[in-house]
Formats: C-alpha cells, structure tokens, sequence
C-alpha cells in the first residue's frame, strides 16, 4: 500500500494505492454502493467505501474515485479544496 498527498490549483489530492488483483470491470461501478462487498457474508458490512463516499462528497465537496483494472492493483483517488469545502 502506498499513500500519497499533493496541492495542486487550490485542491488537494490524496491517493491511497494497492497493488493486489485490482476490481474487476464488472464491479467497478459498484464499489461506492452501500452493503456492496466480494467479501464472503459476515467478513464486512461493505460500508467502508460508501461512508468515505458521503463524507468525501458531503463534508468536504470533494470527489473520490476509483482508477483499476484486473491485476494491475487499485488507486483511491480523493480530492477536496484547500479550504475544507463544505461547511
């Protein structure tokens, strides 16, 4: 896992990257769904991502997404204004 953070024209962008087999395309449009998980049931809500979605988007009047592709790994990409967002 690799974590990263820039300011670049008043934002700033936070990248969270893994290199495990990457989502696959199917799937991708799914990721950010409330309960939606691969996980077998009982080993995670499948929240995670949908809460950091709202949070992200609502809190902050950011964007969050997903750049993969079947084993090349996965990267979060968040972004917010420099000056919080929304308040």
């Amino acid at each position: 896992i690799s974590i990263s953070a820039t300011a670049e024209e008043g934002r700033v962008c936070i990248t969270v990257s893994a290199n495990g087999t990457g989502v696959d395309e199917g799937l991708q449009s799914r990721v950010f769904e409330p309960f939606f998980s691969t996980k077998k049931s009982g080993d995670g809500a499948g929240l995670g991502l949908s809460v950091a979605y709202f949070i992200v988007q609502n809190d902050f009047d950011g964007t969050l997404e997903l750049e993969t592709a079947p084993g090349r790994g996965a990267t979060i990409i968040i972004s917010i204004p420099q000056d919080g967002g929304a308040e």
